[in-house]
């Protein structure tokens, strides 16, 4: 009961902090939110309180006040967000809001839909605030600077050993070392991205400040001992090493060798040797046999309801009944792509792969903008995309805000490229036809 109300005393504080800070500003306000919420997961868990017989913290009045922050300033984005970016959401979000109404749980699809939309509000609330190349590069180093808290932490319980998770895993402030470890492998995503570009003027010590500290992101990305984000890693710094630093590259071959003589890699790689057969009595699997046997029964299922699914939030809610290694409370998919054609149907998930898919395209019509700075986005989008088969990363809610948010920034400077080379354009063809006219005329 004291930790409770421990929790519940800074829950509030954070929130209220959030809050106030928006008096003072847009900017000032998204600067506190990016700035605290890493710190809250841990806090809001351990707080959670019951309305209408469901469990909320904190986190859901967040989730409310982004939204309606970027409903206050649609005005504001509309005048600089292209529309394909904006309504790339609207399928998806519509087809979850439609999922809610028929949802066995409609109360928790109702809270995830809303979920839903505050990673749209993250990816939109850049076009209303970075209006230019310095504010762009403020807000980076904002969320970058985010991250320094959960570091600082998870290099107090790496040092200390306490407050570990199980199995020896570093999760810092958030409710899971999976959650941190991607929250981490943004952070070095978007470092590498600014390493890389030529749109973005760097000081040198601002350059040698973000190198050193890729030092302990990739300390606590071992500690976290999640092997998809090390493969997410290893990816970027191989897209890094070819377009940028070829030293790197080489590093990136040998890194997997050096990696292997630490035990605590070592025994997660070799984890996976084992364990991997479920005989109908024998529940000592591995996590990927497990995730493959979740996803084989809940096959079936979605096979008897393929085009629009159960309804928001209804995978935990059916797991118990199909899934013979958890038959007490329900679990999540562990799959974004498996959930959302679970609970929305194929309806769903392509809607959703079409939010992707805008922004690959946005990325590839832009490419003489920046070459190597987009190489990078389009390699942590990528990652993302490879991360979502194996965890939940829809229910990461500030992992998912800083990744959105982040890749907001990126596709906001794209918007203002875009225009000023269609304003050129214009100013080009009105010259031309004036020279045009002038020398008819003459």
């Amino acid at each position: 009961m004291q930790g409770f109300e421990y929790s519940g005393l800074i829950s509030v504080a954070f929130v209220g902090i959030i809050l106030a800070s928006f008096l003072g500003g847009l900017r000032t306000g998204v600067t506190a939110l990016i700035l605290i919420r890493p710190l809250c997961d841990r806090f809001f868990d351990e707080a959670r309180f019951s309305v209408a017989g469901r469990d909320l913290s904190c986190g859901a009045v967040l989730n409310v006040l982004v939204i309606v922050i970027m409903i206050l300033n649609i005005a504001r984005i509309k005048d600089r967000i292209p529309v394909t970016l904006e309504r790339a959401w609207l399928p998806f979000l519509a087809v979850c809001l439609a999922a809610v109404l028929y949802s066995p749980v409609a109360l928790d699809g109702l809270r995830k839909f809303l979920t839903y939309v505050s990673y749209m509000s993250m990816f939109v609330l850049p076009f209303a605030m970075a209006k230019g190349e310095r504010n762009t590069l403020y807000l980076t180093k904002v969320v970058i600077l985010s991250s320094l808290g959960p570091v600082l932490y998870g290099l107090f319980q790496l040092g200390t050993g306490i407050d570990w998770y199980q199995d020896g895993r570093i999760q810092s402030t958030f409710t899971h070392p999976n959650i941190f470890a991607f929250y981490l492998l943004t952070i070095i995503g978007i470092i590498l991205s600014l390493l890389s570009a030529s749109s973005v003027a760097l000081s040198r010590r601002t350059r040698q400040v973000l190198v050193l500290y890729l030092i302990p992101l990739l300390v606590m990305l071992v500690a976290t001992k999640t092997r998809s984000a090390w493969l997410g890693c290893l990816i970027l710094l191989l897209v890094y090493g070819v377009i940028a630093d070829k030293r790197i590259l080489v590093l990136t071959l040998v890194l997997p060798i050096f990696a292997l003589a630490i035990p605590a890699v070592r025994e997660r790689l070799t984890d996976l040797a084992s364990g991997n057969e479920y005989v109908g009595w024998v529940q000592n699997v591995n996590a990927y046999a497990w995730r493959k046997l979740l996803w084989e029964k809940a096959s079936a299922y979605i096979l008897q309801r393929p085009w629009f699914g159960y309804g928001l939030y209804s995978f935990p809610y059916y797991s118990p009944t199909f899934f013979p290694l958890e038959t007490e409370r329900g679990v999540d998919a562990h799959n974004v792509y498996v959930q959302l054609l679970f609970e929305t149907g194929l309806a769903g998930l392509l809607a959703y792969l079409w939010i992707f898919c805008r922004k690959f395209i946005w990325l590839f019509r832009s490419w003489s903008f920046d070459k190597r700075r987009l190489s990078m986005v389009a390699a942590i989008t990528a990652v993302y995309m490879i991360n979502a088969y194996s965890d939940n990363l829809l229910e990461y809610v500030s992992y998912g805000w800083c990744y959105w948010f982040a890749l907001g920034l990126v596709f906001s400077d794209l918007s203002r490229y875009r225009v000023a080379r269609l304003q050129a354009r214009e100013r080009f063809s009105y010259g031309l036809v004036s020279g045009m006219a002038a020398g008819v005329r003459s």
